[in-house]
């Protein structure tokens, strides 16, 4: 027999007791199902009836127009009840009581039970949907396809509902009145959990397939095609995704989104190439194309899964265009599902175009034919249309791209789009690779971008499958994550805010499980008349501008130690209150606070609500009360409205300076206020020195952690030189390295060279030079001297080392400087004998060795008697990489000549940092095809004295390369920088470092040199980082504006 209603109001029942006493209630829907799996597989039983009836609120296709009141009255009818009888039903409008319309009818059944309660006259799901079916399908919001039943099935009306509740008994008809008004509160079920438990293979189904008949349809079709093969078979998610297809005219599900409280929060449920879009403040839709229909190609459905086509009939022409259909050049040859978002688009000509806030959709979009909340709107502008945004394509003909990873969807997506400004355009985007030491800083600067823009926020969605087929492991692709600034800290603060006001809702005062409660929402209002109540203590005016519910501990906090003093709302003389239309609709204050509390409101940006013509709190929500304020310190209307109007209007291009702040406000964000790339960063590019405040073993140790991270994450090719904001991978070979101090565990009792050691990874410097310490070690000489005692453990050989991998940089400006260094411990490297033997010599060098004109010759003796040389009045100690001994003499004497020179030639000095500009005496090679700004960026290095600029640096190179007089070759010490771009002009950046690299097969090696590449924005940062008008420096992330834009070596 079909499935009676009395075992669903038993589930119904047990679980409400479970919620009540606040106890885990899944455990009783298991059991239950487990009671009745022969009744819920019965042959005769619809699961699309039991669904319909567990989940009511997922039944958005069928609209009643039945609220609670109008429901009042058909219980009345049905029951047959007097004036004084329907005065005992009405009880549970009187706060305090904890009773709700449903519990009414219970206890009007208890005393006058229906005499048709018998056996005979069970009443099952299947009846019921019948009826609720029928009765949706005779109105106009219900969806086409429940109103295209309405000529196939019987007549009804209200009436079949009263002759349903005369067949009920008191449970029966207490669920059955929730089920009408779709809410079960507090008995609120997981619907994951209802669709695994009628079939495993349910859930994932629904999600291709939003719709209760289909998806039941399909599931029940693939188990009778296994009925003969069907023992030890079974169905897999991977299979069902391959051989389920979405269907035209029947919705696909969407995601499930994640919010992430930070970026660090971001970067743990994230994984991989991760695309990051812009999001878009529209209307949601899932657009069906099907070319054979002859009324019409295009159906819309919006979020909540309803049919809306017939609603936004004014985008029709632009999707079409859009997709060109009935064009020759059409990808479209059956069908297509695309997802996109609705806006509404400003084209007026001379100001600039962007995309209109959320409420302008509503007097461009109609619901059933009306225009709903308009009354207060300007009439639509002849510069602002309607735009659709595509992002996301799950069908195209006959394939379906539910299993085919995002990447490869926006592909098919791009290809399909012919996009039109301000008609339909593809959503901005942009591919941050999380797996990269730079991801977090990439994402705070996009996410930055967008704050400062006034966008929404971003959407971060995985590099996988729109559906997850791994449900016992749904991270392996990483997550589609939802990031607004609200969502961080205290960023959706909007400031203090009066509650003037509460109302009672009986329905929610059962979820607070707070007896007697009589209040449930609560309402905000802002001061009109601030001035003149802080002045001559006028009467309070009060605009109510938005209503909120509280959680349970601020509503606790606020029973108890509150004083709002309330008054019946029509009594209240004490202060003015004002509200719109549309609340006194929804739902009207029922008392007034005449001592109006104080609270801190935080909101998702700001929003005009239907009738309205100012601005209000968008998504707003009480987190602090504060007793101890008034509520003429709170934000006035005024205030309120210069607040939101700043918030939401454009006003012109991004200012660096507010991006800044942005980014510092971001990395502040993270958890323990530490940004989560900091310690990446920290370890990634900071020279492993001597310091009397960190040991040696923590930078080593930090040093191999990071290593080891490195080498585990995937490597591109070597033709993906340059990607996004850094290259990835590096062009040479060789390189020098930097020699972490190693502690006495780590270091060997003798000093000499041991063999290589392959757990021991080392940073290496962009080229071979001096370092300054950071700090004054204090320590006594011979505790120096241990320190700086080289190791048993020996490096890898240069050739088989890459010398573009992180690294730290000092400024090339500083290297003349270093020279002049009171006692450095250095590292003396012989390229000629590393690259035959592979050895490593350390050795410590007082300054004396520095000064002196044979400083090499004694040095090479040094090394060739003991294998180091000492420093016996040394008071520090730093581990750097010196040139190769046959050109140290010659380098140092440039130097020296140099300096000279420079202090006798009348050259330009920097406008910001005088003489000591860390661009002075430097040659820049600057490529101009490959730079968007090359005329800005002359003008800036000649701001800071460069040295020379040279605009054809191939032609300059092979120059100074077969000149006898060479500063490249006379100075191994490279003071030549090359300025690329790496993030706009990628592919020929790409070309141009991939023809020096092969040129260097036909240099001889004797003149091999090394040239630094950076980015040219590093021109900026540097700006930035000398300019002592700008107080505020960061440079994304790093230290020094060097690390940020440093790209490799040639």
């Amino acid at each position: 027999m079909p499935f009676p209603f009395s075992l669903i109001c038993e589930l119904l029942e047990a679980f409400s007791a479970q919620s009540l006493c606040q106890r885990k209630s899944t455990q009783t829907v298991t059991d239950w199902f487990a009671r009745h799996r022969s009744s819920v597989d019965a042959h005769d039983t619809s699961i699309v009836a039991l669904l319909s009836t567990l989940l009511p609120e997922k039944r958005t296709d069928r609209v009643y127009c039945i609220q609670v009141a109008s429901l009042e009255k058909i219980v009345g009818r049905a029951f047959m009840l007097g004036s004084s009888r329907m005065a005992e039903l009405a009880t549970y409008k009187t706060p305090g009581l904890g009773l709700d319309l449903a519990d009414s009818v219970e206890r009007i059944l208890l005393s006058t039970p229906n005499p048709e309660s018998v056996p005979r006259h069970v009443v099952t799901v299947e009846a019921i949907d019948n009826v609720l079916h029928t009765l949706a399908s005779r109105v106009k919001w219900s969806s086409p396809s429940i109103r295209a039943t309405s000529n196939t099935l019987t007549s009804c009306n209200r009436g079949d509902l009263e002759a349903l509740y005369r067949r009920l008994d008191p449970v029966e008809a207490k669920w059955f009145t929730r089920l009408i008004l779709k809410d079960f509160r507090p008995v609120i079920f997981d619907p994951s959990q209802i669709y695994r438990s009628c079939d495993p293979l349910l859930p994932l189904v629904l999600n291709i397939m939003d719709d209760y008949y289909e998806a039941v349809r399909v599931v029940q079709a693939a188990r009778t095609r296994l009925l003969p093969s069907a023992r030890g078979h079974v169905l897999s998610r991977q299979h069902l995704l391959t051989r389920v297809k979405p269907k035209i005219g029947v919705k696909v599900g969407r995601q499930y989104w994640h919010k992430a409280r930070s970026i660090k929060h971001c970067l743990e449920m994230g994984h991989g190439r991760m695309s990051v879009e812009q999001k878009v403040d529209g209307e949601y839709c899932q657009i069906h194309i099907d070319i054979s229909n002859r009324n019409g190609p295009i159906q819309i459905f919006s979020k909540s899964g309803k049919d809306s086509t017939t609603d936004r009939e004014a985008v029709h022409r632009n999707i079409l265009e859009s997709l060109r259909i009935g064009q020759t050049d059409c990808h479209i040859r059956k069908h297509c599902i695309l997802e996109g978002e609705l806006v509404v688009y400003n084209d007026l000509f001379g100001q600039e175009k962007r995309i209109m806030p959320f409420h302008k959709i509503r007097k461009y979009v109609s619901r059933r034919g009306l225009c709903l909340g308009t009354r207060q709107d300007s009439p639509p502008k002849l510069y602002e249309r309607l735009m659709i945004v595509y992002y996301d394509v799950l069908l195209l003909n006959d394939d379906s791209l539910l299993g085919v990873r995002h990447s490869d969807r926006f592909k098919v997506l791009e290809r399909i789009i012919s996009r039109a400004p301000g008609r339909a355009e593809l959503v901005q985007r942009q591919v941050i690779d999380f797996g990269r030491n730079l991801a977090a800083s990439d994402l705070r600067r996009a996410f930055a971008q967008e704050i400062v823009s006034k966008g929404e926020g971003l959407v971060l969605k995985p590099d996988g499958p729109y559906f997850s087929v791994d449900e016992h492991r749904p991270y392996r692709h990483g997550y589609c994550i939802k990031l607004k600034k609200e969502y961080i800290g205290n960023f959706g603060d909007v400031g203090d805010f009066a509650i003037v006001g509460a109302g009672f809702d009986p329905v929610k005062a059962k979820t607070y499980r707070i007896p007697h409660l009589k209040w449930t929402h609560f309402y905000i209002g802002c001061l009109q008349n601030k001035d003149q109540v802080k002045r001559w203590h006028a009467r309070p005016e009060f605009k109510i501008i938005s209503m909120v519910e509280l959680n349970d501990t601020i509503l606790r906090a606020l029973l108890r130690f509150g004083n709002p003093m309330p008054v019946p709302y029509q009594e209240n003389t004490m202060t003015a209150l004002e509200h719109s239309p549309r609340l006194r609709r929804t739902m009207a204050p029922t008392v007034a606070f005449t001592n109006p509390l104080v609270c801190d409101v935080k909101c998702f940006s700001f929003d005009k609500e239907g009738d309205t013509d100012f601005w209000s709190l968008r998504f707003p929500a009480v987190t602090k009360l504060h007793f101890d304020r008034d509520h003429t310190d709170t934000v006035s209307f005024d205030e309120l409205q210069k607040m939101a109007s700043e918030a939401t209007t454009w006003t012109g291009p991004e200012d660096s300076q507010e991006n800044l702040r942005w980014i510092t406000m971001l990395e502040g964000a993270d958890p323990g206020a530490v940004a989560v790339d900091a310690a990446s960063q920290l370890t990634n590019t900071t020279i492993a020195t001597a310091s009397s405040c960190t040991s040696p073993h923590d930078s080593l140790k930090l040093t191999r952690a990071n290593s080891s991270r490195r080498t585990s994450r995937r490597r591109s090719s070597p033709s993906s030189l340059v990607d996004s904001t850094v290259f990835s991978e590096r062009i040479s070979s060789q390189v020098a390295f930097v020699t972490p101090a190693a502690s006495s565990a780590e270091a060997g009792s003798t000093s000499g060279v041991g063999p290589v050691s392959s757990n021991l990874e080392r940073s290496p410097l962009s080229s071979p030079v001096f370092y300054k310490r950071r700090k004054t070690c204090h320590r006594s000489s011979s505790d120096c001297s241990r320190q700086c005692e080289p190791s048993r453990v020996s490096r890898l050989p240069v050739e088989s080392t890459d010398g573009n991998r992180s690294q730290p940089f000092t400024p090339p400006s500083s290297r003349k400087r270093l020279v002049n260094t009171t006692s450095v411990g250095v590292d003396i490297i012989d390229q000629n004998s590393l690259m035959d033997e592979s050895l490593f010599v350390k050795a410590e060098m007082g300054a004396k060795w520095l000064q002196q004109g044979n400083a090499a010759t004694k040095a090479q003796d040094e090394v060739g008697n003991s294998g180091r040389i000492c420093a016996e009045d040394a008071h520090s100690c730093l581990q750097v990489s010196l040139p190769p001994l046959n050109t140290y003499s010659s380098h140092r004497q440039k130097t020296e000549l140099s300096a000279a020179s420079d202090s006798g030639e009348d050259r330009s000095v920097c406008k910001y940092a005088g003489t000591d500009c860390q661009l002075a005496g430097i040659h820049v090679l600057l490529y101009a095809e490959l730079h968007t700004a090359a005329k800005a960026c002359i003008a800036q290095l000649q701001a800071h004295g460069a040295g020379d600029i040279i605009l054809k640096p191939e032609e300059w190179i092979k120059t100074e390369l077969d000149s006898h007089t060479s500063i490249l070759r006379e100075a191994p010490r490279s003071r030549v920088l090359l300025l690329v771009d790496s993030m706009e002009r990628n592919v020929k950046t790409r070309a141009l470092l991939q023809r020096l690299d092969r040129s260097r097969s036909q240099v001889d090696e004797s003149k091999h040199v090394w040239i630094e590449v950076y980015d040219w924005r590093v021109i900026d940062y540097l700006t930035m980082s000398e300019d002592e008008s700008i107080t505020n420096k960061y440079y994304g992330g790093f230290s020094s504006p060097w690390r940020r834009w440093y790209c490799g070596l040639v």
